[in-house]
């Protein structure tokens, strides 16, 4: 069973959701790979893309937590 099979899923409602860490995961994922086609698809940085969008993602993510509390 792949890592994306075993994501765990929350139904509220009748509507299922994804948890906030998957909904993060996605987040990341994607600008890491927006980060990579900036980057003209060149291959091997790969890990630096990812920490770049993580840093980003999350810096985001505790900005919103600061401005509701």
């Amino acid at each position: 069973m792949t890592q994306r099979q075993q994501t765990k899923i929350v139904v509220q409602g009748g509507k299922s959701e994804r948890l906030p860490s998957e909904q993060l995961r996605e987040q990341i994922e994607q600008l890491a790979y927006t980060l990579y086609c900036q980057c003209g698809h060149e291959h091997g940085h790969d890990r630096e893309h990812w920490a770049e969008a993580e840093r980003l993602v999350l810096e985001q993510h505790q900005e919103k937590s600061k401005a509701r509390g």
